[in-house]
């Protein structure tokens, strides 16, 4: 565990005098904060660590030495990201990375040059993107506006200034403008809502109007994601948040569906590779920039979807288009 971090946190940027911040939970694995503070000690960084209640809300003065670390790594069972105290820190200069998946899927999901070569390139096309549309075969047709958003590249690694990234996460992501997404996105057998641990087995069918969810159909599988979304207790979990996809060719469509120290970590079904994810919820995190707050986040993830920026084919049937995108070899 020590030398996985060290590569990572060595791909990070972390240099030596530099101060590193270690932060987890009291539901986390403590291996994982203690492997980070070896392998930051190895490379000469000055160290600390953090160790959070996880039964009881953040404190206001919980968090206070993230404004002082250049590098912050964080291990928790829930996100920190939105919190100020983060977004103060990214602003200041500090780099952030997310460390928020068991060691099993950590190890199978390192830093990889190769993922970071494709994801630029998808978000280099994205970016400047101003329409998305999305098709699959099970019926699913999109549209929306992201004009002025920004794609987000993550490839696992916090070493620009101001970076905030997601160790495994291997994907391109955005959040459209809100009121934008039109049209149904259907879930075929097999696709997924991570969050509820839900391989569906039968086709779901959810349809969007001027940026919200409004009609679910599909029995079973349609009943509990629209029961997820209203148990959040507000009408921004109904708001479509963000859109991403995957570009990472280690990760598995498997049975990866729950973050926690002991299951699985939805890693792998996030960054599957060609996987396409819609998520209804919040987008207003550091990272994104969005303007939707809600309890609510649900990514639903889809195989074999087609994708097309301003008209240009980006994916088709689950396969990059752009040479540059696609996995070499």
């Amino acid at each position: 565990m020590v030398d996985l971090f060290c590569h990572q946190l060595a791909a990070s940027g972390l240099a030596s005098g530099e101060r590193c911040l270690a932060i987890t939970d009291t539901r986390w694995d403590p291996a994982c904060a203690a492997a980070c503070l070896e392998a930051a000690r190895r490379l000469g960084a000055v160290t600390s660590g953090v160790v959070l209640d996880a039964n009881r809300p953040l404190d206001g003065g919980a968090l206070e030495p993230v404004l002082d670390a250049g590098l912050v790594v964080y291990m928790t069972s829930f996100t920190l990201h939105y919190r100020p105290e983060i977004r103060a820190a990214l602003d200041r200069g500090a780099r952030v990375l997310a460390a928020m998946q068991p060691a099993a899927v950590l190890r199978r999901l390192p830093y990889d040059a190769e993922v970071r070569r494709r994801v630029t390139a998808g978000a280099a096309l994205l970016g400047p993107a101003r329409e998305i549309r999305i098709t699959s075969p099970a019926g699913t047709q999109l549209r929306m506006d992201k004009t002025g958003r920004r794609a987000l590249a993550n490839d696992g690694v916090a070493d620009r200034r101001g970076e905030l990234d997601f160790w495994t996460a291997g994907m391109v992501q955005t959040a459209q403008l809100e009121g934008t997404l039109e049209g149904r996105l259907v879930l075929d057998a097999g696709d997924c809502c991570f969050k509820l641990g839900l391989f569906v087995e039968h086709p779901v069918t959810i349809r969007f109007e001027r940026g919200r969810a409004v009609a679910f159909e599909g029995g079973d599988d349609a009943t509990r994601i629209r029961q997820e979304i209203t148990a959040s207790g507000d009408a921004g979990a109904f708001v479509a948040g963000h859109m991403a996809w995957g570009m990472d060719a280690r990760a598995e469509w498997g049975p990866h569906l729950f973050t926690s120290p002991e299951a699985g970590g939805c890693a792998h079904t996030e960054a599957f590779d060609g996987n396409v994810q819609i998520e209804i919820g919040s987008n207003d995190d550091a990272a994104f920039g969005g303007r939707n707050r809600s309890r609510g986040h649900l990514g639903l993830c889809l195989r074999r979807a087609s994708v097309w920026l301003d008209g240009t084919p980006i994916l088709s049937d689950g396969r990059f288009v752009p040479p540059a995108m696609r996995p070499r070899g």
